[in-house]
């Protein structure tokens, strides 16, 4: 059918043609005669082919047109089916992000809260360690005056014992009569105890007897302090 359109349409096309071409040549030459034989049959003919060949032109066209109306339309509902599935893609990925900045939000706070523990830890960390260094001198300055004092009390006795070497024969008399005759305690601590005194009766780990409380500190020893 379009090929018979396209005949019918360039043989009415021809007629025209032809009827403008004779009407401009009767003007420069009225004798020319017009064919009526060529023209009437090519008008006609050209017409009648474009009269029947029309409908079908346009049921082709509108075949034509109806695919591509279904086609378009099957495009357009997968664009839609795309575009609902990129706008749940879209949603879950905003719903990851909102997530993904709590978390980062918690882990900000806990860091900060660590570091705040941490400047804690310091402080006390730098804080015991200045306690240590001042007890480490407090325990090494008693220690040089224990030693001190050991040494002190070790030549007291030293010279105790030598100033009483000369007595030797006396301290020959037995525990008893020390005991009865000499009642001052001399306890392992150095510290002499009278009878009366507080810790006399409860000092048992007796190292020396004394007389008197001159021979007790003579001897190094010292009374107690109250």
């Amino acid at each position: 059918m379009e090929s018979l359109m396209l005949i019918g349409f360039l043989s009415f096309l021809f007629s025209i043609c032809y009827l403008v071409f004779h009407l401009i040549k009767r003007i420069f030459s009225p004798g020319k005669r017009f064919s009526k034989k060529l023209f009437y049959p090519c008008f006609a003919g050209g017409l009648l082919l474009l009269i029947i060949s029309a409908p079908y032109y346009d049921e082709e066209t509108y075949a034509v047109d109806e695919t591509k109306t279904e086609d378009l339309t099957v495009e357009i509902q997968e664009l839609k089916t795309e575009h609902s599935a990129l706008q749940k893609e879209q949603t879950a990925l905003k719903q990851q992000v909102k997530q993904a900045n709590e978390k980062l939000k918690a882990v900000k706070t806990e860091n900060d809260t660590l570091k705040n523990e941490n400047e804690k830890l310091t402080k006390e960390k730098d804080s015991l360690t200045k306690k240590t260094k001042s007890l480490t001198e407090k325990l090494a300055k008693a220690e040089e005056k224990s030693s001190g004092a050991e040494t002190s009390v070790k030549e007291k006795n030293a010279a105790a014992q030598a100033g009483t070497s000369h007595s030797a024969p006396a301290a020959k008399k037995s525990s008893a009569e020390s005991k009865q005759e000499c009642k001052i305690k001399g306890s392992v601590n150095h510290i002499y105890h009278t009878p009366g005194s507080t810790y006399y009766d409860r000092t048992k780990n007796v190292a020396r007897w004394f007389c008197t409380e001159q021979e007790a500190l003579d001897a190094g020893y010292r009374p107690p302090k109250r």
